[in-house]
């Protein structure tokens, strides 16, 4: 069954410089409270956090991002 996942963060991970030199400025794993799914995101410059994998439910394919 398909779902909206609802992530919350459960880690926090060090950058290392060559990472923030790309515009990365965060990375955390987050895990969806209902399906339990768990899948890293990255904060960029701009502020905005986006998941390193799209939502392979909604796309029916894992696709690298960064």
């Amino acid at each position: 069954m398909k779902h909206v996942h609802k992530y919350e963060s459960i880690s926090h991970h060090s950058i290392t410089s060559e990472l923030m030199e790309l515009g990365i400025e965060a990375a955390e794993i987050r895990r969806c409270k209902t399906c339990q799914k768990e899948i890293p995101f990255l904060l960029t410059r701009k502020g905005k956090w986006h998941p390193l994998f799209q939502d392979a439910e909604s796309n029916e394919q894992d696709i690298l991002l960064a």
